[in-house]
């Protein structure tokens, strides 16, 4: 962060030199890791099945809870006196905002659309599957079988390659400033 004289500002300098507080660090990883298991939690008990009564208050929810962590991660990384370590943390955070819509969208295919999938998706099978697909396993065991569901699982695969890509590209700047101090 540049000061009025053009120079690192002092929190910038103190990341760069490695003299950033541990409880600064367990902070910046328990923040993601903590939101992902409020998503993640929400995502398992929230009524969004096809016989819930209250399905549509459930998305609705759903979609808040995601509209709120996302407003949450871009306010914190705009006051984040250490943008880098800020950027890493938001990575993870849009990591498991990933896992989870597609996730859930799977889930939604399968619980709302016709024979989207070979099987009927659990929310477990659902993220199972998310994850096989992320990580780019393909056990071949669910398989997408409509239009619709090839198309999803098809973005997901280009953008797992752009947000590996994200991350690599973090993770080089990390390296290169250690390097520079």
């Amino acid at each position: 962060m540049p000061n009025q004289e053009g120079g690192l500002g002092e929190a910038q300098r103190r990341f760069t030199n490695g003299d950033v507080a541990r409880r600064d660090v367990v902070k910046a990883i328990l923040r993601p890791v903590g939101a992902a298991a409020i998503l993640l939690t929400g995502y398992f008990l929230l009524p969004i099945s096809k016989d819930s009564s209250v399905n549509v208050v459930g998305l609705a929810i759903g979609a808040l809870l995601l509209a709120a962590f996302v407003a949450w991660e871009i306010r914190h990384f705009m006051r984040s006196p250490y943008p880098v370590a800020t950027a890493i943390e938001m990575l993870v955070a849009v990591a498991a905002i990933y896992i989870i819509s597609f996730a859930t969208a799977y889930y939604l295919f399968s619980e709302y659309g016709n024979r989207e999938f070979n099987a009927h998706l659990t929310r477990v099978d659902a993220l199972y599957f998310c994850l096989t697909v992320f990580t780019t396993t393909g056990f071949g065991d669910i398989t997408a079988t409509s239009q619709v569901a090839r198309i999803a699982v098809s973005i997901q695969m280009v953008s797992t390659l752009v947000l590996l890509g994200l991350g690599l590209r973090f993770l080089n700047l990390l390296v290169n400033a250690r390097v520079q101090r």
